[in-house]
């Protein structure tokens, strides 16, 4: 994120949020740890202006906006995919979130009415790495002895899109 942010003072919303990171998942419909059950994704383009990163230019973002957006997106999401499964959101074992900020993963904790200690949590590291942040915190969780039960990946992005995926 370092190349796609203005790193000047007086860019508040982005200089002081982000960090360098890189993740990748192999995904296989033999063998793995866990099965995906379900996945949700949505987009709301009339939003793409509070988060965005044109072709030439550092990545531009309304962070009211985008945390406004958020906070009511990404729960709607998660609690949608749990009710389409049967799910309630105390049965899920780990909440596994892109790690924008500290603020979005308690909102979301508050929203669906269960513990922050569900939600690993590791942004005191490493910042926001974007699209990478999810994929680390689910790495790192996994070093830690993951717990039996499902799991819920969720994330928000620019343009604006959102999702989540259930995984048993």
């Amino acid at each position: 994120m370092s190349r796609a942010i203005c790193l000047e003072p007086a860019c508040r919303d982005t200089a002081i949020l982000f960090g360098d990171g890189a993740g990748a998942c192999l995904v296989s419909a033999e063998t793995g740890f866990a099965r995906i059950a379900d996945a949700l994704l949505a987009s709301d383009g009339s939003f793409a202006d509070a988060l965005r990163l044109e072709l030439a230019g550092p990545i531009q973002m309304s962070g009211p906006s985008v945390i406004m957006q958020a906070t009511r997106k990404v729960p709607r999401a998660i609690s949608e995919l749990l009710e389409r499964n049967r799910k309630q959101p105390g049965e899920i074992a780990v909440y596994l979130m892109h790690q924008a900020n500290r603020n979005l993963i308690a909102r979301t904790a508050k929203s669906l009415g269960v513990a922050e200690e569900k939600f690993f949590v590791n942004l005191g590291r490493y910042g926001n790495t974007s699209s990478a942040s999810m994929l680390i915190a689910a790495a790192e969780w996994w070093q830690g002895g993951p717990p039996a039960g499902p799991m819920v990946f969720a994330a928000f992005g620019a343009g604006l899109n959102w999702g989540a995926v259930l995984a048993e």
